[in-house]
């Protein structure tokens, strides 16, 4: 704790290449638990935590990882547009030394805008366990900087730079001439251009710097003004002395990038010995099998299947032991409560309703656990590599692959990561496709219809589904670059990092914090919906039946009891429940709007159960066990009871995978993409693509149970045909409407960011 508790906090702002280790170095500073990941766009926005020392309190801010200043994409517009902000407080510029020279790119930038960062040389086990060697107090002074060896996954070497934070003389102050500052020449034309905008290279903002250098290196050359034309030639003319080729303003971005790096080069050889890039021979021969053109997406896909099949096999364990649990507090409801309506409440809709979602927590974190092994090892860097294939292939963005990965997890992230697209239209394609990927809210329907249809190999049939939906998402790729070119990708920048051992603090904070969000969620929005879906159940009271159920019961209850005439009471039980339930508010809702998804062989209880899958998908399952109750206690047997057979199990779980997705992406979808006439859009696309996707596979289901009915196949093959026409309609519809949102005003000019260009020379 602080001393002085009146003393402000202060602000410090941790800036860095992607992969640097940035918010590894922000959670060991402030004790949280952010995840990492191994490519950028992982921190899309900025993060904020805090940290305490005896001097004092820090807020922590973790900034987006971006190569440069320049802002080619939105995630590195929000570190250029905070850069005022962060010079007035701490900058910590997070260096991966194993990539000293890329890294140093940054930090050379920031030193040339006068900016007095605080150096973390992190991954520094790794520098000098290859046998690389740093002067830290020469690199110090050759820099003006302060620098610290850091590793930041396990925290070694980050106390020591936050005690320097907390010392009381410690101050930013103004960074002096030192070897990475900006040619003199440079910072005089600089300085010429700031005098035209009524102010001084002393007075001006570390952006207003910025600026004056954009101006010398072209990057906007349309908004210059004669007179900064003027000092950009008289710049290259003085640089062109003494070589035998002039050169030319417009050069002037790879002019000073060039001297960047000579810079860099400089100060590296004066200070530090880097050991070569020894790629250890297993790591390549892996490599080379991993990312293989032919054998890559192979791997990759027995490495899901076997992601599958452990979670049925595995999972089937825990599951049972919870289902037993489930079991057994209902058992402790029914002998210790009163018959009454509070006690059917927390029996059939909170115990069963919330209990039958619950139950599928140790699936879930069998799944994520193998994916924070795939991420911790940097495998997953190696699949994203493989699938830029198939990205570009079907029109999308290579980084694309990163937020559709990450919807693996939860769609809402995942839509926030597509601010690492720079190109607008290929920003609202990926969002338009990252809903068709299955995150893991939709798990439980997957894991509990193929468990119960599909007994023998469940795990094979769930890859199937995925698979189908792979395909789907292919299709729609490639519909949209057949209808619209969309050639001008911008280059795809990924690390491969090496090879790790995964951590198991690392491993176990993920999973606990997917269990605790799955726990969060069933506690409110499943809870809520449970209780909704339970209360239309059971309202109205009085339903008018075929015939007095309490007569023939009376009747049967005053014989001599014996198994026939248990069997009949419990019949007799069992029709009336059922009765009593299609008159509910329930049935009429699902009876209503069932005519629209009966040609999927939907009943009236799955087409209602979509419902509240639209708050969360996880309510699907909960309604479906509140909705079948009056049949079994068992959902698989009262499903099969009611005629759900194989074909519609698969079609319902397709169908779910597809549609709509939950109203917090739709809600993160409207906010991205600014447009509530495209989020409308994509609400009709995804239940067409659903819809059409779905009745697709019932009839080629249809045709393989009656090969020899030619009729139907012809009928059938009609039907499937229609309904991909439409979708693609519908598609190019969709597409007509966000490509209307390009830019017009540069359409031609090659130095617009959506040109996928980058001037800056980096």
């Amino acid at each position: 704790m602080s001393n002085n508790p009146q003393q402000a906090a202060r602000n410090v702002f941790l800036v860095g290449n992607p992969n640097s280790g940035k918010t590894s170095l922000f959670n060991a500073m402030t004790g949280e638990r952010h995840r990492v990941g191994n490519w950028p766009g992982v921190t899309v926005q900025k993060i904020e935590g805090t940290t305490r020392t005896e001097q004092g309190c820090f807020i922590i801010n973790d900034l987006p990882g971006t190569y440069s200043l320049t802002p080619a994409t939105p995630e590195e517009e929000i570190v250029l547009k905070t850069l005022d902000e962060a010079a007035s407080g701490i900058i910590i510029n997070v260096v991966d030394i194993a990539n000293f020279e890329r890294n140093l790119f940054l930090t050379t930038q920031l030193i040339e805008l006068g900016v007095n960062p605080v150096i973390s040389l992190n991954c520094y086990d790794s520098f000098s366990a290859s046998g690389g060697i740093i002067d830290l107090q020469k690199f110090s002074v050759f820099t003006g900087s302060s620098a610290f060896p850091t590793v930041a996954r396990s925290g070694k070497g980050v106390s020591s730079m936050i005690e320097h934070l907390g010392r009381p003389d410690y101050a930013a102050g103004t960074l002096r001439q030192n070897s990475l500052s900006l040619p003199e020449l440079w910072q005089k034309a600089a300085e010429e251009i700031l005098i035209i905008q009524n102010t001084t290279w002393e007075k001006a903002s570390p952006t207003q710097r910025y600026n004056a250098i954009r101006e010398l290196i072209c990057l906007k050359p349309f908004e210059s003004d004669i007179k900064i034309q003027e000092i950009r030639s008289r710049l290259a003319e003085t640089l062109s002395k003494g070589r035998e080729k002039p050169l030319r303003s417009i050069d002037m971005a790879c002019e000073l990038a060039t001297d960047r790096y000579r810079r860099i080069e400089a100060l590296i050889s004066a200070c530090a010995s880097i050991p070569g890039k020894n790629i250890p021979p297993w790591q390549e021969k892996l490599d080379s099998l991993l990312v293989h053109r032919l054998f890559g997406l192979p791997i990759f896909a027995m490495m899901m299947a076997f992601v599958f099949w452990t979670t049925f096999s595995v999972g089937e364990i825990p599951m049972g032991w919870l289902e037993s649990l489930i079991e057994a507090l209902n058992a402790l409801i029914k002998g210790s409560m009163q018959d009454g309506m509070l006690k059917d409440l927390l029996i059939d809709g909170i115990v069963s309703g919330v209990g039958g979602v619950l139950i599928f927590i140790p699936n879930i974190l069998i799944l994520f656990f193998w994916i924070a092994l795939l991420e911790d090892s940097g495998y997953m860097s190696r699949a994203a590599f493989i699938m830029d294939r198939m990205m570009n292939s079907i029109g999308l963005h290579g980084r694309a692959f990163i937020p559709m990965i990450m919807g693996l997890g939860c769609n809402v992230p995942a839509v926030l990561a597509t601010r690492i697209i720079d190109n607008r239209f290929q920003r609202l394609l990926t969002m338009l496709l990252i809903p068709m990927v299955t995150c893991a809210a939709r798990l439980p329907i997957l894991v509990l219809l193929c468990g119960t249809f599909f007994p023998q190999n469940p795990s094979l049939w769930m890859f199937s589904l995925f698979f189908v939906n792979l395909v789907v998402i292919v299709f729609v790729g490639h519909i949209t670059s057949l209808l619209f070119k969309t050639t001008d990708n911008s280059p795809f920048l990924l690390e491969m990092p090496p090879y790790r051992l995964p951590t198991p603090r690392s491993v176990f904070h993920m999973l606990q914090e997917k269990a605790m969000h799955f726990i969060e969620k069933a506690g409110t929005v499943i809870l809520a919906g449970a209780i909704l879906i339970w209360v239309l159940s059971v309202f109205p009271r009085e339903i008018p039946l075929s015939f007095s159920y309490e007569t023939e019961l009376a009747s049967l209850k005053s014989q001599t009891m014996s198994v026939e005439t248990s069997n009949k009471i419990a019949e007799l039980n069992h029709r009336r429940d059922i009765e009593e339930m299609e008159g509910r508010y329930m049935a009429r809702i699902g009876k209503f709007i069932h005519p629209v998804m009966a040609p999927l062989g939907f009943s009236w209880r799955e087409t209602v159960s979509l419902i509240p899958g639209f708050l969360a998908k996880e309510s699907v399952v909960s309604t479906l066990t509140v909705l079948y109750l009056p049949y079994s206690d068992n959902l698989g047997d009262a499903m099969r009871k009611t005629g759900f057979t194989q074909l519609t199990a698969f079609v319902f779980m397709l169908f779910t995978l597809l549609y709509i997705p939950c109203i917090a992406t739709m809600g993160v979808i409207w906010r991205e993409s600014g447009s509530a006439r495209f989020t409308a859009i994509l609400f009709l696309v995804y239940f067409f693509v659903a819809y059409g996707v779905s009745f697709a596979a019932l009839k080629i289901g249809e045709i393989l149970q009656v090969k020899n009915d030619s009729n139907t196949i012809i009928e059938s093959a009609i039907i499937i045909v229609v309904s991909l026409l439409s979708c693609a309609y519908l598609l190019r519809t969709f597409i007509a409407t966000i490509s209307g949102k390009r830019c017009q005003a540069c359409a031609g000019c090659d130095s617009c960011p959506s040109k996928g260009n980058d001037c800056s020379g980096r």
